[in-house]
């Protein structure tokens, strides 16, 4: 847009200076006229005058045109301004609007994973005050209570098949080193096949598993 206004500008200067180039040349001209008929009788005087008049009338002329060219160019400056402005504006309306959907989507994500980690925290805590409850009761502290607890996330003291599942996939993913099959299969614990672990079902299994533990490392 600048390249624009300077060759507009440009175009504007070039016309004013050939009209005045122009003006100049008839003057000559006309002087030329006159010193070829080069007497100074009345008559030729009267005529000389009359061509001076012309003159001064042709320069007048000459200024109107010049007045119509730099209004001319200023109004073509005025105009490229409107639409430069007009074209920045839009330009950066846009880079404005991307810019703003980028921060929007980053928001949501960033507050998406902020509740999703208070939603986990809240139930590693709820978990961690049911083991400490349950120990008091009488729980053998070889027991690790916290994984029943963070299985149940109704809350309802009860582990589901579905429960059970989730939980072992999320145990998996923390703990890579271990397989599908060093840990206990929804069978092992579902005592009564009712198809919910109880929190009985789930200590009377986990003391099997300990007992298991101390038999291998004793017989290694």
């Amino acid at each position: 847009m600048n390249l624009l206004r300077f060759l507009f500008t440009l175009a504007s200067v070039t016309s004013a200076t050939l009209a005045a180039s122009e003006y100049v040349d008839d003057g000559n001209w006309d002087q030329g006229q006159d010193n070829y008929y080069g007497s100074y009788n009345d008559d030729s005087m009267g005529d000389y005058f009359d061509k001076s008049g012309g003159q001064q009338v042709a320069a007048g002329g000459g200024g109107n045109d010049l007045m119509k060219i730099v209004s001319g160019s200023a109004l073509g400056w005025f105009i490229g301004g409107k639409i430069h402005s007009r074209r920045v504006a839009t330009t950066l309306k846009k880079k404005h609007s991307k810019e703003r959907a980028a921060f929007i989507q980053l928001y949501r994500e960033q507050v998406g994973a902020l509740q999703e980690f208070n939603k986990e925290s809240s139930r590693i805590i709820r978990a961690m005050e049911s083991s400490i409850i349950a120990r008091q009761n009488g729980v053998p502290a070889e027991i690790d209570t916290v994984p029943f607890f963070m299985a149940d996330t109704d809350g309802s003291k009860k582990i589901s098949k579905a429960e059970f599942d989730r939980y072992v996939r999320e145990y998996l993913v923390n703990y890579p080193g271990l397989r599908p099959e060093d840990v206990p299969r929804w069978e092992s614990f579902d005592h009564d096949h009712s198809g919910q672990i109880t929190f009985d079902e789930y200590n009377q299994q986990m003391m099997k598993e300990i007992r298991k533990s101390q038999y291998r490392a004793a017989k290694n």
